[in-house]
């Protein structure tokens, strides 16, 4: 399966000890190595959208629960003017051009 060229010893003698492990293992040992990994990744992926999920959550509720407050014991909290705006005229005049 590998084949290095090289004038040292115990390179060669560890090259020719995994040249005899059939192919079978190698798929074995990598099967082996990747799917934990790949496990790992996905849970950890998960974990990440069901926090992120969880958060959203939350704030959406303090932020019902806090406008339900608001509209409940009509806190001045928030500027009103802009609702409340009137346009009193005390004055005119016409200008005929």
């Amino acid at each position: 399966m590998f084949q290095a060229r090289l004038n040292i010893p115990s390179l060669m003698k560890w090259q020719a000890r995994l040249a005899r492990v059939p192919r079978w293992a190698w798929i074995a040992f990598f099967v082996g190595a990747v799917v934990p990994v790949v496990v790992l990744l996905v849970l950890t992926l998960a974990a990440a959208l069901l926090t992120g999920v969880i958060v959203m959550m939350a704030v959406l509720l303090v932020g019902t629960v806090l406008g339900l407050l608001w509209r409940i014991f009509n806190l001045r909290g928030r500027d009103d003017s802009r609702r409340n705006m009137q346009i009193i005229v005390t004055g005119h005049r016409v200008i005929d051009p």
